[in-house]
């Protein structure tokens, strides 16, 4: 266990995955951008969204196994190196004019391969290497460095390609990969215990089974995971519909980017804050409950609210105080797990919030078609708010975050 959180694993770790981050979401835009001037169909977007999504949801109780039997480094260095030379090659492509759809959502599939083993193995390493009375604010730092990557490349990601150019950008995507494989070389990744096991058929569902047993064995969890399902169902789905809720509402394309910068901007600043507060573990619940809680009530004066700035004041409230109990609830799960079936486990609950968010996604998107997108917000919402409560208020949870 490290002693301190800005120890030289988590360092590497963090500018790493910074890189690569800047360079796949310089990369998301200008592919969409090709893929839409090639074909002016917005539908082979989506699919690659999806490409991505279900092959998480599909491939995560099982990546996770996988995971723990394998030296995290080299699943680290291997996932980055395989999609660095991806990217290079759909760069080559791109500079001989030879680069076609087929191509792109090959290369969207082997990404989406590589990330779903990539993610816990980072998700598993962290808690190997940041010190457990940290992990709130090592969460913090990980995540708010992607929040502000986000923010910042959103705004300037359409310059970039514009001056660059598609097959450069592509490039430097590929250059960005294979720089995060080089540093990852140089943690410290301490073993597993299933390291070195026989990975089969036979162990991957033997872990599998362990992996549904363990959930539904322990409270906490037997709670958690059902619950993540239900509240991503209910709740997640307004996320993938905020351009067409803006334009409902009567708002320019213009004041939906706004809307969406202050959304990443709210969320940035809570987990800087808590990634220079330390906590109690009281405090660090009441933090959590009062976070989830007056999400849904700021969500809902987001849907209802009429006038453009009253409606970014509350996004601002609920994109912040969601990001509050999303930070410490994550940090006190990964801490309870077994760390001999860790990888599967956060598999399976990765999968249930993958498949409530994919399904919640295709249910407002259907009611929004017959009913205006407010009340169909509203209502998700609305019905949200029970299940929202009993996590955060149940004895069961507070003893849980409190011993994490």
């Amino acid at each position: 266990m490290k002693q301190k959180l800005w120890n030289k694993d988590f360092i590497l770790l963090l500018q790493g995955n910074t890189v690569s981050t800047i360079g796949d979401l310089m990369y998301s835009v200008a592919i969409g951008y090709w893929v839409y001037e090639q074909t002016g169909s917005s539908g082979l977007m989506g699919i690659m969204s999806a490409i991505s999504m279900f092959v998480s949801m599909f491939l995560s109780p099982f990546s996770g196994s996988i995971v723990d039997k394998c030296n995290r480094k080299w699943v680290l260095v291997g996932m980055d190196v395989m999609q660095g030379v991806v990217m290079l090659g759909i760069g080559v492509l791109a500079y001989w004019g030879k680069l076609n759809v087929a191509g792109v959502l090959i290369a969207a599939f082997l990404a989406a391969l590589g990330s779903v083993f990539y993610a816990p193995a980072v998700s598993t390493l962290m808690i190997d290497i940041i010190p457990h009375d940290d992990m709130t604010r090592g969460q913090s730092i990980f995540s708010g460095s992607n929040a502000l990557i986000s923010m910042v490349g959103t705004a300037f990601s359409g310059v970039m390609v514009a001056f660059f150019g598609v097959p450069l950008i592509v490039v430097i995507n590929g250059l960005s990969n294979l720089y995060s494989a080089f540093s990852e070389l140089f943690i410290h990744v301490p073993r597993t215990v299933q390291q070195g096991a026989q990975i089969s058929a036979k162990s991957i569902l033997r872990d599998s089974k362990a992996a549904v047993g363990m959930i539904f064995s322990d409270p906490c969890l037997r709670l958690f995971v059902p619950c993540a399902l239900i509240l991503n169902l209910l709740g997640s789905g307004p996320l993938a519909l905020v351009l067409p809720f803006c334009m409902e509402k009567g708002f320019t394309v213009d004041m939906y980017g706004y809307l969406m910068a202050v959304w990443t901007a709210a969320s940035l600043i809570c987990v800087l804050v808590l990634g220079v507060v330390k906590l109690k573990p009281e405090a660090r619940f009441w933090v959590m409950a009062i976070g989830f809680t007056g999400s849904v009530l700021f969500f809902g004066l987001t849907y209802i609210a009429r006038h453009f700035v009253p409606l970014c004041v509350m996004a601002f409230l609920a994109s912040f105080t969601n990001s509050a109990g999303n930070t410490i609830f994550n940090a006190s799960l990964v801490l309870a797990l077994p760390e001999e079936n860790r990888g599967a486990i956060l598999g399976f609950i990765q999968s249930a919030s993958i498949g409530g968010t994919a399904l919640s996604a295709v249910l407002y998107g259907v009611l929004g078609d017959v009913l205006p997108l407010s009340l169909v917000f509203s209502v998700g919402n609305l019905l949200s708010l029970g299940p929202m409560l009993y996590l955060c208020f149940t004895p069961r949870t507070k003893e849980f975050v409190l011993n994490h």
